[in-house]
């Protein structure tokens, strides 16, 4: 009995050794936060939603798809929460902090520590901007503070000309002659160029975002990006997905893997594809006998007598896209329509714009046909250039719901309605407020709410002008 006892007293001496978790880490390095930062990203701008959770839900709202079982989504009933988005900033933030804390004086890693914090900063500047674009004003310069448990609002428009900004910042500070996170960044593997161009074509996107509310702060930044954007598919900023569950693409998962039918075209995109005999319908949906069929928006309907997502959207490794080359010719489309310094010639960008949408999703050789026809030839297609560039691009961004969402806001092209049953009588032009910030910040939110004039579906935001 007593050497047992005698055992446990001499083996006790540091009892706080008793504390230390030698399973898990309790340390994460830069590239740790970065990588998980960019999954969490992409499945929250892209990933399946089926109520009005978030920015994936703009799949729905640019009325690609529909609901046909769960109407949640298809009918606006809000269940925002913008906390992942949040959550992501704050892995970004925890991953600068680890950079800056790094101590050394070798040339090469300050320079590798100065390209990692600017495409943090990049990163950042996204993010950021997603909410902005979404919500309108949101807790901007306290809402990292996890001490300040109410954060203050930021004006919208205050904020997105600071993110501007800052992303200029981060372009100047990269050095494409050094390194930066390797393997750890799952979008370029640490290819300092690439950011340098991705960069650069977010900040074109932000400059035309709010061109028509600040028109010399959109122009000067739209000139200042263009010369260094995407020039070709290789360009794209995308995440990859894995063959192997759980690190494949959601959508699979959803679609595949647990085989739900939830999700079929609409007759508005559907048919707008087969007006134009758009050889991507084939990409983009599976036929129904030999007819593509979309199915009225938001309402209960029978999957099987419409046409699904297609073969290519259903791939267990389909990359998530951030931002294409195919979206960067069509804002230089319009910034020649705008006739903004340095960029000319709209027809061109907007016939690259096309081609590269067809090359990336295998069909490039239709495409010549296709820009022949006069209700796709930039000289003869219908309506103004918003018109001719905004339905375009809206086929473009199939695969990027929050952005064609986004763009129809800004361009309004398509003609998009509600349905009657919805809890909008328009296409919502922002997300509303998460429902526990009324209750958890409430003076704030109160603040906010007044502030963009009334926190509901059908409120413009600064950047919005009709």
């Amino acid at each position: 009995m007593l050497l047992p006892l005698f055992l446990v007293s001499s083996c006790s001496d540091n009892l706080e050794s008793l504390n230390v978790d030698n399973k898990n880490a309790t340390v994460a390095s830069a590239g740790s936060f970065l990588s998980n930062a960019q999954k969490n990203l992409a499945e929250n701008i892209h990933g399946v939603a089926y109520r009005a959770t978030g920015p994936s839900i703009g799949k729905l709202w640019a009325q690609h798809l529909t609901s046909v079982t769960y109407l949640e989504g298809s009918t606006y009933v809000p269940e925002f929460s913008w906390a992942p988005l949040y959550d992501i900033l704050k892995d970004l933030d925890e991953s600068a902090k680890v950079v800056t804390a790094t101590q050394t004086t070798v040339a090469t890693e300050l320079t590798e520590q100065k390209n990692r914090l600017a495409i943090l900063e990049i990163m950042k500047v996204y993010t950021w901007a997603t909410l902005v674009e979404a919500y309108g004003d949101i807790p901007y310069s306290e809402a990292l503070d996890f001490n300040n448990a109410l954060p203050k609002y930021d004006d919208a428009k205050t904020v997105y000309t600071d993110l501007i900004s800052r992303l200029s910042t981060a372009i100047a500070n990269l050095d494409t002659k050094g390194t930066s996170f390797g393997t750890a960044d799952l979008i370029y593997a640490g290819n300092v160029s690439n950011w340098l161009k991705f960069g650069n074509s977010l900040k074109l996107r932000m400059g035309l975002r709010i061109i028509d509310a600040v028109p010399a702060l959109g122009a000067e930044t739209v000139a200042a990006a263009a010369s260094g954007v995407f020039t070709s598919n290789a360009d794209n900023a995308r995440f990859r997905y894995l063959a192997d569950y759980p690190n494949t693409n959601p959508w699979w998962s959803f679609l595949v893997r647990e085989n739900l039918k939830y999700y079929v075209g609409t007759n508005t995109f559907v048919g707008t594809l087969n007006t134009l005999n758009d050889p991507r319908r084939a990409v983009f949906f599976t036929p129904i006998g030999s007819e593509y069929l979309g199915a009225q928006y938001g309402i209960v309907q029978r999957y099987e007598s419409f046409s699904r997502e297609g073969a290519l959207i259903r791939e267990p490794t389909l990359p998530v896209i951030f931002m294409d080359y195919a979206q960067v010719e069509f804002l230089l489309a319009e910034a020649a329509e705008r006739n903004i310094a340095s960029v000319t010639n709209a027809q061109t960008h907007y016939n690259a714009a096309i081609k590269a949408s067809f090359d990336y999703y295998g069909v490039g050789s239709a495409a010549a046909d296709y820009l022949a026809q006069p209700t796709v030839n930039y000289t003869t297609a219908e309506g103004p250039w918003q018109k001719k560039i905004g339905i375009q691009k809206w086929i473009a961004l199939f695969d990027q719901g929050f952005e064609a969402w986004t763009e129809y806001r800004r361009l309004d092209y398509p003609v998009l309605q509600a349905p009657a049953i919805a809890e909008s009588t328009i296409v919502p032009v922002r997300f509303r407020y998460p429902i526990n910030e009324q209750t958890l910040n409430a003076g704030s939110y109160a603040t906010a709410a007044s502030a963009i004039g009334g926190d509901q579906y059908t409120t413009r935001l600064f950047w919005d002008v009709k």
